[in-house]
């Protein structure tokens, strides 16, 4: 036994690895052996018959708990909310999306880890990990296997060959669709409108979208340029309301005049209704135009393998920059004319 940690009672000198020790048979006490024979007994021999143990001295200190491994801290991700659940969880703690999916990518995320120590793939729902330079890359699934289905008879993988352009967003978007129904507002529909579906490939909505923001521009310009429009302006500004008729013929008068001032607002608020609704519904537009039309490809070419097949969808889906900025171009133009014109006509000034 090693008593080097020990110091010997009598002379408070350390034992040193191989020096002659005797270990008293009834407490357990090491001494040297001269320092025994010296003494002449043990040196604890008076707590005896106290029932004292040389243990007593020195309590066993409790051995330091095992540091909890990788997969203590482990968390799954919703793919629907991205709430970061303990990595126990069966359902998402915010949501209640079932993690069963997610639990088993998690896992054999960390097998491969301990197969390949070189390796850190990215935890579910994490669009990111950090390479081996130190630098972030990218994971165009958001941390979706590339197999999961996405749509009917549509997966993950396919999807993300079809969008093209920022398929970690739409990754997660689809995802959160599916599961849960809901959607997320798209700043980029909601500001350019028309533009974005045409940009992302949706050409009826894109034309339809931008036609009626080009077709607001203009009338709003048009009637806030004829001279009934601005006098209607001057004619309102000049009611006196206490020597102006009180007949309700007039009154339908000012009220049919009033509405005809503000005829071109009303115009542009709708324009801006449809911003809004653009916004909101893009994402899910989206979606099902990208499902419908992974769904044609596939059926029309069903001999075709998933290299091949990954390839007709990227020229298939992705952008078309060239008539988004067309169009947007165009609508700047036409919007600029409008605003030019009516300054030059002076109208209501």
């Amino acid at each position: 036994m090693d008593f080097t940690q020990y110091n010997c009672p009598v002379c408070h000198k350390p034992f040193q690895t191989g020096e002659d020790i005797v270990v008293c048979p009834e407490c357990g006490a090491p001494h040297h052996r001269d320092c025994y024979e010296q003494n002449g007994s043990c040196f604890y021999q008076d707590k005896h018959a106290e029932g004292f143990s040389f243990e007593s001295l020195f309590p066993k200190k409790e051995e330091p708990k095992e540091q909890q491994g990788f997969e203590g801290f482990q968390t799954i991700v919703c793919p629907v909310c991205f709430h970061r659940n303990p990595g126990s969880a069966d359902a998402c703690q915010r949501c209640g999306t079932s993690l069963k999916n997610e639990k088993q990518s998690v896992n054999q995320n960390r097998q491969n880890t301990q197969q390949n120590p070189g390796t850190t793939p990215p935890p579910f729902g994490v669009p990111f990990q950090m390479g081996a330079d130190g630098m972030p890359q990218f994971d165009p699934l958001a941390g979706l296997d590339s197999r999961e289905p996405i749509g009917n008879g549509v997966t993950a993988g396919e999807a993300a060959k079809f969008t093209g352009k920022n398929t970690q967003y739409f990754s997660m978007v689809f995802s959160r669709i599916r599961k849960l129904g809901r959607s997320r507002f798209n700043f980029a529909a909601f500001l350019l409108s028309g533009v974005y579906f045409l940009y992302r490939k949706m050409y009826g909505i894109g034309i339809a979208f931008s036609l009626l923001t080009i077709a607001s521009t203009v009338i709003s310009t048009l009637i806030m340029m004829t001279p009934e429009w601005g006098a209607a302006i001057n004619e309102l500004a000049q009611v006196n309301p206490q020597t102006a008729p009180t007949s309700s013929d007039y009154a339908l008068y000012l009220i049919g005049r009033l509405g005809f001032v503000y005829l071109p607002l009303l115009i542009n608020a709708v324009r801006y209704a449809l911003m809004l609704i653009s916004g909101l519904t893009a994402n899910r537009i989206y979606y099902h135009h990208s499902m419908k039309k992974i769904k044609t490809i596939k059926e029309e070419n069903p001999s075709l393998g998933e290299d091949e097949l990954g390839k007709l969808l990227e020229a298939k889906g992705g952008v078309n920059l060239a008539i988004a900025l067309s169009f947007f171009i165009s609508i700047l133009v036409i919007s600029y004319l409008c605003r030019f014109f009516f300054a030059a006509s002076g109208v209501g000034l």
